[in-house]
């Protein structure tokens, strides 16, 4: 009987804790679902293209879009008080998509503490948000992508707020371009374009916009033109809704052509396009120009040195590549490429094109064209025959422009950075054409002397594609 007794208990006690361990498995399964935790929650899983899932309350799809390295996700929700249509792209790096799957979130977050507040402070009245997003990309100079996010919230029909975010990336390496960085640094530049969106804004938005509002942020302050796109023909500066002006005005957008700031805009960003008038007017021509010319680059360390000087005394010139330098020095090539000057076909290795077959020929302008088009993107523009060495065989066969010079620094011989100056002093002339070799260290060390003997005497420094032109 003891026995029975002590054997009732124990099942009893083994009902108990099985009742107790269900009933506890229960409450964290509920738990985990409800807080998003459960992987059958989850908005970003992998979709392949054009596949559409299906989340509570969520619709999840993704969708080409003209650039072949960027889609577009769209996830809407139904939900009957806070519904929403967020639409983003999808780029290949990951800096990026996290950039702005941050943002998402952020925006998301914001929109359920507008609802509420707006609930809040309208018990007796039926609430319903609605808010959108959408994205606008553009393609700037073949190499960077504007990506331009507007938020839009109402509530009730009405307008509660816009907002946007802005993103301009290198396509090829994802990189983030700061406003600064599209200003090349310049204090003296954001300082000239702050000034030009104050007086737009007063002048396309004179009867909303407020005073100390606009005032503080038209600053020369590179935080307060973090939001801009970029295409091809403009630059826009975004304003939210209520910053600068009255709500009646919308949301002002400052818009800009990118021919109009050329003078103040770093190199890879400029447009093509000349304008007439300029952000900084530009000088008028004193009439002597110069063109400056390198062969046989580019070179590790002396091209370096030869670009800073440069940079110093605001000078273009023309760089002659050898093909066979530029894979080691492809970053070289594009820093040369970027700072504005011109690169020409110098051949693959250096040959006395007189002195070889017309197919050879051929094949080392080819295999140097080429080169130049994999390091910038851009075929060159001139070519140079090593030697100066051409006949009727040679210039049948070069599709470029051939372009010789008229002054011979012979550095090349002297390698003598005290004779360079001289040598130029010597034939000095208006639309000369010097050459120089960017392999030569005496080269380097001689030309600041050059530089500033040009500067002093008036004359422009120019790529020999401008000279020509202008000749």
């Amino acid at each position: 009987m003891k026995n029975d007794r002590q054997e009732k208990r124990r099942s009893w006690i083994h009902f108990s804790l099985l009742s107790s361990m269900f009933l506890l498995t229960l409450i964290i399964g509920v738990f985990i679902f409800s807080t998003g935790d459960s992987k059958f929650q989850s908005f970003t899983s992998a979709k392949t293209k054009a596949e559409i899932a299906y989340v509570p309350d969520v619709l999840l799809s993704e969708s080409p879009t003209k650039f072949k390295d960027i889609q577009i996700i769209t996830e809407t929700s139904d939900h009957t008080t806070m519904p929403y249509a967020v639409n983003y792209p999808k780029t290949n790096f990951q800096n990026i998509n996290k950039e702005i799957s941050q943002f998402i979130a952020s925006s998301k977050e914001n929109y359920v503490e507008a609802v509420r507040l707006y609930t809040n402070a309208n018990s007796k009245v039926d609430v319903v948000g609605e808010f959108l997003m959408t994205a606008d990309i553009s393609l700037h100079n073949n190499n960077y992508y504007s990506v331009i996010l507007k938020n839009n919230t109402k509530i009730n029909k009405a307008n509660y707020d816009t907002t946007y975010q802005t993103y301009l990336f290198n396509k090829n390496s994802g990189e983030l371009i700061s406003f600064s960085q599209l200003l090349n640094n310049k204090v003296e530049n954001l300082e000239v374009f702050a000034k030009h969106v104050r007086n737009q804004i007063s002048t396309n938005y004179s009867k909303y916009f407020d005073k100390d509002k606009m005032t503080q942020l038209t600053e020369p302050k590179w935080e307060n033109f973090n939001r801009f796109g970029v295409s091809d023909s403009h630059l826009v500066i975004y304003y939210n809704y209520n910053e600068i002006a009255d709500p009646l005005a919308g949301t002002p957008n400052v818009i800009i052509p990118i021919s109009f700031l050329n003078p103040i805009l770093a190199e890879p960003f400029k447009s093509t396009t000349v304008s007439k008038e300029t952000i900084i007017p530009v000088k008028p021509p004193t009439g002597k120009r110069i063109a400056l010319t390198f062969d046989d680059g580019p070179h590790e360390k002396v091209t370096p040195q030869i670009l800073k000087l440069l940079e110093k005394y605001d000078a273009k010139a023309t760089f002659f590549v050898v093909g066979n330098r530029i894979a080691k020095n492809t970053k070289l090539v594009q820093e040369i490429h970027n700072s504005g000057h011109e690169i020409g076909n110098h051949t693959w290795n250096h040959p006395n094109l007189t002195s070889i077959s017309s197919k050879q020929v051929s094949s080392q302008l080819k295999s140097t064209n080429d080169a130049i088009f994999t390091a910038i993107g851009e075929y060159p523009t001139v070519f140079r025959p090593p030697y100066g060495a051409k006949n009727k065989q040679v210039t049948d066969l070069v599709a470029l422009p051939v372009v010789m010079w008229t002054i011979d620094t012979l550095d090349w011989k002297y390698r003598d950075q005290s004779k360079l100056l001289p040598m130029v002093k010597k034939s000095i002339h208006n639309n000369a054409i010097v050459l120089m070799h960017d392999i030569h260290q005496p080269t380097a060390d001689g030309l600041e002397s050059v530089l500033a003997y040009l500067q002093n005497e008036g004359y422009e420094c120019v790529t020999v594609s401008e000279l020509l032109e202008n000749k």
